[in-house]
C-alpha cells in the first residue's frame, strides 16, 4: 500500500471515528436534558405524535424477544385520570406528609428560594403529583413474570419491571425529542388496596403487575434546570467493587 493511500485510509478512519462521536453526544444531549414533567396544560397532543411515542415502547430488549409488558393507553377517560391523580395524591400525603423540609431541600437546589417552599408545600401536600389529570395520555405499564411461552418463570423484579423501566425510556426519549413533556407517576402503585382498585377499574388480569403510569402531556413551561448527578467516580467501580472509575482526562499517562 502506498503512503497516499495508507494517508487516506487514516483520514477516513478518523472521519468515522468523528461520525461515531457526533451521533453519542447528539443522543447525549437528548439524554442530559430529559427531565420530569409534573405540570401539563391538558392540550390535545396529536393521534400520530403519540402513536409514534408507543412505537418506541415495541423496541424495549427482552429476554427471548417476549416482552413480557402490556400497556393500556388512556387519552379520553378522563374521570379515571382524576381517580389516578386521587390516589397519587393520598399516597404521597402519606409518603412526604410528615418529611421535614431539611430532607428534600438540599436535593432541590437548583430551585430560586423564593419558590423551594411553595414547592415543597405541594410536596407535601399531594398536589405536586396529581399531574394524570392533566396529561393528554396515561400509558399503565404492566408486567407479568407467567404470561408468556418460556420453560421457566421470569420474575418481575428482575425481568418484567426491568423491561418495561427500558420500554418507559424509550418512549419518553422519543416525545422528549418530539418537545412533550413526560412523568413517571409509581404513587399510584404504592399501595396495594389502592392498585387493586383500579386493576378493578381497568380490569388488570391477576397474572399482570401494574408497575407505573407514564404520563406524556404539554408542558405548561419548558425546564432546563434539573438536580445534579454525580460524577461517575462517585457511581462507577473500575473492575472491581470499591475501585473508583477513573476518567479518561484524569488518568495519568504512562
Amino acid at each position: 500500500m502506498t503512503t497516499d493511500a495508507k494517508g487516506r485510509l487514516d483520514v477516513i478512519g478518523e472521519e468515522i471515528e468523528d461520525t461515531k462521536i457526533a451521533s453519542g453526544l447528539q443522543v447525549m444531549n437528548h439524554v442530559r436534558s430529559r427531565r420530569s414533567i409534573r405540570e401539563f396544560t391538558g392540550g390535545k397532543i396529536p393521534d400520530e405524535h403519540i402513536e409514534l411515542i408507543l412505537e418506541a415502547a415495541r423496541y424495549a430488549p427482552s429476554p427471548e424477544n417476549m416482552l413480557m409488558i402490556r400497556l393500556i393507553v388512556i387519552r379520553d377517560d378522563q374521570d379515571t385520570k382524576e381517580f389516578l391523580a386521587d390516589i397519587a395524591q393520598e399516597n404521597a400525603r402519606t409518603v412526604f406528609g410528615s418529611a421535614p423540609f431539611e430532607l428534600t431541600s438540599g436535593r432541590n437546589w437548583y430551585i430560586e428560594d423564593e419558590f423551594r417552599a411553595a414547592v415543597f408545600s405541594r410536596l407535601r401536600e399531594g398536589e405536586l403529583f396529581r399531574y394524570p389529570e392533566r396529561s393528554d395520555t396515561v400509558i399503565i405499564v404492566c408486567a407479568s413474570p407467567a404470561w408468556h411461552d418460556a420453560t421457566k418463570l421470569y420474575p418481575n423484579e428482575l425481568f418484567g419491571s426491568v423491561v418495561a423501566g427500558m420500554a418507559v425510556q424509550n418512549m419518553w426519549m422519543v416525545a422528549s425529542a418530539m418537545g412533550y413533556g413526560c412523568g413517571y407517576e409509581a404513587l399510584i402503585c404504592s399501595d396495594s388496596r389502592h392498585t387493586q382498585l383500579f386493576r378493578d377499574i381497568l380490569g388488570i388480569p391477576p397474572i399482570w403487575t401494574p408497575l407505573t403510569a407514564f404520563c406524556v402531556g404539554i408542558p405548561i413551561s419548558k425546564r432546563h434546570l434539573g438536580p445534579s448527578r454525580p460524577p461517575l467516580e462517585g457511581i462507577m467501580y473500575d473492575e472491581r467493587w470499591g475501585k473508583p472509575y477513573e476518567r479518561i482526562a484524569f488518568r495519568k499517562k504512562e
